[in-house]
């Protein structure tokens, strides 16, 4: 007869601290295998390099083979100043592999126009990379933040500082330009310095969702109006002066609509989850973005 193998027998106080063995090792695996905030963030940044350098080799490269073609163009014309200029253009380009404003020609035109417009494309691209990007890692802040993480947050906004300041150039918002309250709110909180430069003591018109509304329970001097974003957490509050505007709510089915009666008396009707757009001066954060000294565009 050929022996078995006996069966191996532990008793109930040896499997129960086998279990505990193993349960503690899988805990250790799994806190090994997250990642920390700052490899999070810089792992994501490395990501958002790699497809914005990828969107840059795209658009020079096309614009190598758009100066090739110009400097045919006037080579055929007879235009030698323009076809060596072209022909300077793409050997600097080739060694540099970069375009900016620095880089434009007075004469001739047609190659100034070419540079023009092969820049605003890559900055748009490469900001449009940035913003698609921003709200992962904004995220991922608030969260470390309210985990008590604080230094890992401030490793994950130097991270977002440092891609937004690289790739993103300060540009001054216009006065009545039309911002949405995504954009705002994902500025701030991104970064506040960067977004006061911006958008701090300019008038613009914030376009969001209206969320709420309450008179200022400080002075009850003003009508606070909350805009919202669809994907943003957060608010935009709107101040509006109530020694110029008068308000009233009308009963519309389950719900309430805000109506808004500015000294000329023409009506501003408003209901909660419509989009709506509101003209203020950006006074920058304190504990929320705020618009002051509020109009309604007409």
């Amino acid at each position: 007869m050929p022996s078995r193998t006996p069966a191996l027998y532990f008793a109930p106080h040896m499997k129960r601290l086998l279990l505990l063995i193993a349960l503690t090792a899988h805990v250790h695996a799994q806190r090994v295998a997250v990642p920390s905030g700052p490899s999070l963030a810089e792992g994501e940044v490395q990501k958002i390099e790699e497809r914005i350098a990828n969107v840059r080799r795209d658009i020079l490269s096309k614009y190598e083979n758009q100066l090739g073609e110009l400097q045919i163009q006037f080579q055929k014309a007879t235009d030698l100043e323009g076809a060596i200029t072209v022909r300077d253009e793409r050997t600097r380009l080739r060694s540099e592999q970069a375009l900016s404003e620095q880089n434009f020609t007075k004469e001739p035109k047609t190659l100034r126009t070419l540079q023009q417009t092969t820049l605003t494309k890559m900055n748009d691209l490469v900001s449009g990379t940035v913003s698609e990007a921003l709200p992962k890692l904004i995220e991922l802040k608030k969260q470390l933040t309210v985990d008590g993480r604080l230094d890992d947050a401030v490793a994950v906004k130097q991270s977002i500082e440092r891609l937004q300041n690289a790739n993103v150039p300060i540009t001054r918002a216009e006065s009545g330009s039309i911002v949405p309250s995504e954009t705002l709110l994902r500025a701030y909180g991104a970064d506040r310095s960067r977004a006061d430069k911006t958008y701090k003591g300019v008038r613009i018109a914030v376009r969001g969702v209206m969320a709420g509304y309450k008179v200022d329970p400080e002075n009850g001097k003003s009508l606070l109006i909350y805009l919202g974003g669809t994907n943003s957490p957060g608010w935009v509050m709107c101040s509006f002066n109530l020694t110029q505007w008068r308000y009233r709510e009308d009963r519309v089915g389950a719900g309430n609509i805000l109506v808004l009666i500015p000294k000329d008396g023409t009506e501003v009707r408003m209901a909660k989850g419509a989009q709506i757009d509101i003209l203020g001066d950006c006074a920058g954060w304190d504990e929320m973005v705020k618009l002051t000294k509020c109009d309604v565009p007409r």
